[in-house]
């Protein structure tokens, strides 16, 4: 979890991010720039290109690694400690990669137990592949739940590790309205649904419960005019360019279009 410093660091950096009118919401890039800064981690530019591995954010330092996802929660009480939510946490097309999971023959209408083995296998080559690529030995789930006014959040953090698939039981579960077989397979452990796989999507679904250890932060959602945010910004922009041309004897001549 967070350490205090931490908790403030974000806390700040949420002030910073809504207080701009050109974001909407904190998601995909942007949460994943907060929690750079959190930690206090390099941040590449997106410009440059993202990969689709597994790690959002690594610190190299001590081999950490963290999957960090946003979530948009619905109501004041969906942040309470003891709430159980899910997310995407993979795109599983376990039929097409069948043979390569060592599943040969594999279709939507095997047994459930035979497809949710699969989807686990799939979900555990990605965590162990990812983590040797990324240089990643110590693994975390990074989630920042948040409600739609956008003035409370709470940070989550989970152990991330490869799953067990002899604690699961599997079924297709039932749709309410006719009673039938519906399209999402889940996976159950003591009874409760862990994991949701959609065949249509292909997408695998995680749940987790908020831990009374989560960070809760509420903020005064105070939004800059667009005049003072572009003035605001390209003044820090020549500021940071003065002083890095003068750590680098360049000419700050060179950007006057700022």
């Amino acid at each position: 979890m967070l350490t205090d410093k931490e908790s403030e660091r974000l806390r700040q950096a949420i002030i910073a991010t809504v207080a701009s009118p050109v974001i909407g919401s904190i998601e995909d890039y942007t949460w994943e720039a907060i929690f750079h800064y959190v930690k206090n981690i390099p941040l590449s530019d997106p410009a440059l290109g993202r990969s689709k591995l597994l790690y959002d954010a690594v610190d190299i330092s001590t081999g950490t690694g963290w999957s960090l996802k946003s979530l948009q929660m619905k109501g004041k009480a969906s942040l309470d400690v003891g709430t159980t939510f899910f997310f995407v946490i993979q795109r599983a097309d376990v039929i097409k990669k069948a043979h390569k999971l060592g599943f040969s023959g594999l279709t939507e209408t095997s047994p459930p137990e035979e497809l949710g083995a699969a989807i686990i296998q799939h979900w555990n080559e990605k965590i162990t592949m990812d983590c040797l690529k990324q240089g990643v030995t110590t693994s975390y789930e990074g989630i920042l739940l948040k409600t739609i006014r956008g003035n409370e959040y709470v940070y989550c953090e989970y152990p991330l590790y490869p799953l067990d698939p002899t604690i699961f039981s599997w079924a297709w579960a039932v749709t309410k309205n006719t009673g039938k077989e519906g399209v999402g397979l889940q996976g159950s452990v003591e009874g409760r649904a862990n994991l949701v796989w959609y065949k249509n999507q292909k997408q695998l679904f995680k749940a987790r419960t908020i831990l009374p250890q989560a960070t809760h932060i509420t903020i005064d959602r105070i939004r800059l005019t667009p005049d003072r945010y572009v003035k605001t910004i390209l003044t820090s922009l020549r500021e940071q360019v003065i002083t890095e041309s003068s750590n680098q004897d360049d000419d700050p001549e060179e950007y006057s279009q700022l």
